[in-house]
């Protein structure tokens, strides 16, 4: 079935963001071997050194679990419900599959690209490779995906600007407690929300597509 224009009005700035996305990451793949972004990474974790101060590390070692799998998994539960209640049945479902794809799809990179952690003492736990980083990915996927998926069913103006604000809070901040604590360079977050974007760039092409066939499919039957 071929796209009517309003969806293609809709759908090419998604799909330009998405393939901005996944450029950007590719060149960040290829940036990271050069030695002089491997310096300027390493400089850029050290010039946090003034501000590790015992409350901000507790502060962000608390934060950073924001994005962590464990908790991730009961705030898209929780959302699902929410999205399930409002008849968002298409979205209820594509939030979960997309944050377990996002997932597998981490991994797959990491194993893929095979970069280190810093080599300085992480303030937190981690194991495993460094780029992109897997909580950058989760922030900017996941919340991300409920910007785009509850800020239609807000219908007060300024509750929108604080729900989008809020969303995009959580990803930086969560992007920079990664650095903060260590545990990547600034590079991998850049890489993390690059392939997060790309998957919300889809998730709404998709979604653009599903109700606007779904209105479509409505009006014919109301003709008959």
């Amino acid at each position: 079935m071929a796209l009517t224009e309003n969806e293609k009005k809709s759908i090419i700035p998604w799909l330009w963001f998405s393939m901005i996305c996944i450029l950007l990451f590719l060149i960040l793949v290829i940036a990271i071997r050069q030695p002089a972004v491997q310096a300027a990474d390493r400089a850029l974790v050290q010039s946090l050194n003034p501000i590790r101060i015992p409350i901000l590390v507790t502060f962000f070692s608390e934060f950073t679990d924001f994005a962590s799998s464990r908790l991730l998994l009961w705030i898209i539960a929780l959302f699902m419900i929410y999205l399930f209640v409002y008849k968002r049945f298409f979205s209820s479902i594509l939030l979960p599959c997309v944050f377990l794809f996002e997932r597998e799809l981490n991994s797959v990179l990491k194993n893929w690209v095979m970069r280190d952690r810093p080599p300085f003492q992480h303030l937190v736990h981690e194991t495993g490779f460094s780029f992109p980083s897997g909580h950058a990915m989760n922030a900017s996927t996941v919340y991300g995906l409920l910007i785009l998926l509850i800020l239609p069913l807000i219908k007060t103006k300024w509750i929108r600007i604080a729900w989008a604000v809020i969303g995009l809070t959580m990803i930086l901040l969560i992007g920079f407690s990664r650095p903060f604590l260590r545990v990547h360079y600034f590079t991998d977050i850049l890489a993390g929300y690059c392939v997060g974007g790309f998957l919300v760039g889809i998730s709404a092409i998709v979604l653009i597509f599903v109700y606007n066939r779904k209105v479509e499919t409505k009006r014919a039957d109301k003709r008959r």
